[in-house]
């Protein structure tokens, strides 16, 4: 399918078009808000939750899940459209915003929480590699006399070399120049436990070091990606080495502390496969060039743990240059690394120097979380907060399939879920205009950048426009759509997906039993949806999380928006009805949403919801808890998440 291009005009057609036309005659917009004082009406049930119908979720996920909106990439015009969509409903009810309180333009910039974002890339015309070697003998490198001056040879960027920058903790990328001569250190990877250090014997001061392969505990896990993919992602196992800058040094880490001007890092086969192949797509996979340059978040980066050298990865031609004449050859080289062969270290010839200038362009840009709040009516319970989540991006355009469509829809992941809550924020303020307010705010959070590394979660947790301490959970829903339909299958046995009436609850057992009992009582009251807590654990065991990839699981419980709650003693639920085949591509689309299935859980959800803004205490964290939580908690408190910070000011090309 082609790419649309909407004029401002026309998208804004299409987002007054799809809103609720029916309203009450008490409507929300103009409802007084009510009090614990004597004559407000006592909550009973599960407040307005059974409004929530399956055509309204349809209104809602149409239009987030559109083409129009072109994937919601973040940053992106579609991303913004939803946004935007997301904001006239919370208007149109009443609900008070909860992001930029000053320098706002406009009734709907006062939902959105701002988030900075910056992109760093190398300007290829301007980046410069260059390996200078005599000629040895006979007719040399790039056709020079043997025994003549060094000769130069230039590398194109790109195609013969790339910058390795990137990655969760990875310093943000840096302009550089430097010129030196070379050592070869194997791996380059220093391993206190296994006394293991390639660096015996090498002078690496003033020069450049050039590795190759990984160690063994970590090339099962790369799978081939290099050195670039170390550090994981959402869901990553820890690494098998320990702590970094403890435990062990990186090359980029041994460079840094031993005065090492940068590191060469000699390209897996993958990564050359990578450059010489662009922009090949898997099926419709992830392309840069249509969505963008990459961002960051400059206000979430810390520091690294230690000092690292800049990095590079060199091509076949660059590797070519630096080992022509060598005591092991390039070929050598590459393949005994993609045999995880350990190789010795050596110093390259005193003549031979790579010269490398690197040039970075920087770029601004702004994305944004959607606050919606609910204000609860007892004069001291309405200071706390029941948070209900969701992220509103997805992964953008990607490369055509055999039919030419082109956008990831993300129908279900999580169009399911941000529309599941927009229909829960517009049955608690109608609920409310009708007399049914819950003791506590309720506050919605409509997450940015989950994709991108739960940005938008953090971005909340680190600079929180409340006090974390008044939240009393975090009900996460992240893909509330799919079941097993007629004919359903699925080629990939580490996926679970529900059946009709089930849903996954990840996280109360692992962070609050007392949430849990909330859950099952609740449930077993309203809905009496199939519980399924086969994602609830934090490391695979008899009956949890035991169907890979790989010994450690999906660890679904670390991969997505709760857990930026749960690092900062938050109890959490994630509600998902899981994983399927469509899932992170262009088929993920909504005509394969069950929307029956998306009621109900929406439903329970805000029943839950309800249930703990009206109760008398608020449910406790377990005493015991995972070592990897204890341990992002401890990381959280250091790195001073959640001092209270006022939403600041739109950034500039925000929507409104």
């Amino acid at each position: 399918m082609r790419r649309i291009v909407l004029s401002g005009l026309l998208l804004t057609v299409l987002v007054w078009s799809v809103l609720p036309t029916a309203r009450s005659a008490d409507t929300p917009a103009t409802a007084k808000g009510t009090s614990a004082k004597a004559g407000t009406p006592t909550p009973k049930g599960y407040g307005n939750s059974d409004s929530i119908s399956e055509e309204e979720l349809k209104i809602y996920l149409y239009f987030l899940a559109s083409d129009q909106m072109e994937g919601r990439n973040l940053p992106s015009r579609g991303y913004d459209t939803a946004a935007l969509y997301i904001a006239s409903h919370l208007a149109e009810w009443g609900l008070k915003p909860g992001g930029s309180a000053t320098g706002t333009d406009g009734p709907l910039q006062p939902y959105f929480m701002p988030i900075e974002l910056e992109s760093r890339q190398v300007v290829p015309s301007e980046s410069q590699a260059k390996v200078s070697a005599p000629t040895s003998g006979g007719r040399g490198a790039r056709g020079g006399v043997a025994g003549s001056a060094p000769q130069p040879i230039e590398l194109e960027y790109g195609k013969d070399w790339t910058v390795n920058a990137g990655g969760r903790g990875a310093p943000p990328l840096q302009q550089f120049e430097v010129s030196g001569n070379l050592v070869f250190a194997g791996n380059g990877y220093v391993i206190h436990k296994a006394k293991v250090n390639p660096y015996e014997g090498l002078d690496v001061h003033g020069k450049i070091i050039v590795v190759a392969g990984l160690p063994a505990e970590l090339a099962s896990q790369a799978n081939g990606a290099g050195r670039g993919g170390r550090g994981g992602g959402r869901g990553a196992a820890q690494n098998p080495l320990g702590q970094s800058c403890i435990d062990f040094l990186t090359p980029e880490e041994y460079a840094a502390q031993n005065g090492a001007l940068a590191v060469v890092d000699v390209a897996s086969f993958q990564q050359l496969n990578a450059m010489a192949n662009p922009n090949a797509g898997n099926g419709g996979g992830r392309s840069p060039a249509l969505n963008g340059p990459a961002y960051q978040v400059p206000k979430l980066q810390q520091p690294p743990a230690c000092p690292v050298a800049p990095s590079i990865t060199a091509g076949l031609a660059l590797t070519n240059a630096i080992f022509q004449g060598e005591k092991s050859s390039a070929s050598q080289i590459f393949y005994s690394a993609g045999a995880n062969t350990r190789q010795d270290s050596f110093e390259l010839a005193t003549t031979k120097k790579l010269t490398l200038h690197v040039a970075v362009h920087k770029k601004q840009e702004h994305g944004e979380n959607v606050i919606g709040i609910l204000e609860g009516s007892d004069p001291v319970l309405k200071n706390e907060f029941v948070v209900m989540s969701a992220h509103l991006d997805h992964l953008g355009l990607s490369a055509p399939l055999p039919n030419g469509h082109n956008v990831y829809n993300g129908a279900d992941d999580d169009g399911s879920g941000s529309a599941g809550l927009l229909a829960m924020a517009r049955a608690f303020a109608q609920g409310a205009a009708k007399g049914l307010r819950p003791k506590r705010s309720i506050l919605f959070l409509w997450n940015a950048g989950e994709e991108k590394g739960l940005w938008g979660s953090q971005y909340f947790n680190e600079y929180p426009p409340i006090d974390l301490s008044k939240i009393v959970a975090d009900l996460n829903m992240d893909m509330i759509g799919r079941t097993k339909g007629p004919g359903f299958s699925d080629p990939d046995a580490t996926h679970v997906l529900v059946n009709p009436g089930e849903i996954l609850v990840v996280g109360p057992n692992i962070s609050s039993d007392d949430l849990e009992k909330t859950i099952e009582t609740v449930n077993g009251g309203y809905q009496k949806i199939a519980l399924n807590h086969f994602y609830d654990a934090a490391a695979p065991d008899a009956t949890h999380d035991n169907l890979g990839p790989g010994p450690n699981g999906q660890r679904i419980f670390y991969r997505s928006d709760h857990y930026n709650f749960a690092k900062t003693g938050i109890p959490i639920a994630f509600f998902t009805t899981g994983l399927h085949p469509d899932y992170h591509r262009p088929t993920d689309t909504v005509e394969k949403i069950d929307f029956k299935e998306m009621q109900v859980v929406s439903k329970t959800v805000a029943a839950v919801g309800w249930v703990l803004g009206n109760q008398d205490g608020r449910p406790r964290l377990n005493a015991k808890l995972p070592d990897q939580l204890v341990k992002d908690m401890k990381m959280a408190k250091d790195q001073g998440w959640g001092k209270v910070t006022p939403v600041a000011p739109p950034l500039p090309g925000m929507p409104f």
